[in-house]
């Protein structure tokens, strides 16, 4: 009887093992990041995996905004490095439909905060879809996601919003 219950505990200790080391990695910032093209997806209320309505209701506005999901529109590359201490940052650019965006990022492997610091930005002629992209993109405050999907946190008042993003198929991933 004291055979099997030393067997079990083993056991026990031998199969919590990979999960207890599990609760202790940091995400690799480098290669979400970095090496591929995000292109929008969705924007939506953080806990909500739909649209936001940013039309109220005005189906016109809505189709029109959503017409403007192709290309090379409502994209983000970043360009950067492992700065150490789980972090990591460089570059980056994107662009709206009309108006394009840039400066500097940096994001925190352990507790997922990101800054991006705008050096240029335009105002998008879409008054919708455009002007919550690059509105999100300068109050971004965290993300979450891997490098298959990217969602930008940012505030709008005390709404939490996010922007999901996903590699475009012709950016390597």
């Amino acid at each position: 009887m004291k055979k099997i219950k030393i067997y079990i505990q083993l056991l026990l200790v031998a199969l919590l093992t990979p999960v207890l080391s599990a609760c202790d990695q940091e995400d690799d910032v480098v290669d979400i990041f970095t090496g591929k093209t995000w292109y929008m997806t969705y924007i939506a209320v953080e806990g909500q995996n739909k649209m936001y309505d940013f039309w109220q209701g005005n189906e016109d506005a809505r189709i029109q905004s959503f017409k403007t999901i192709t290309g090379d529109n409502y994209t983000l590359t970043f360009d950067g490095a492992d700065l150490g201490n789980s972090t990591a940052g460089g570059t980056f650019s994107g662009s709206a439909t009309s108006a394009s965006i840039s400066g500097k990022w940096n994001a925190n492997g352990e507790n997922r905060e990101l800054k991006l610091t705008i050096d240029k930005s335009g105002t998008d002629t879409d008054k919708y879809l455009g002007k919550a992209f690059i509105d999100g993109l300068k109050s971004a405050f965290k993300y979450g996601g891997d490098n298959k999907n990217l969602y930008i946190y940012y505030k709008e008042g005390q709404t939490v919003k996010f922007i999901s993003f996903a590699p475009q198929r012709n950016s390597g991933n």
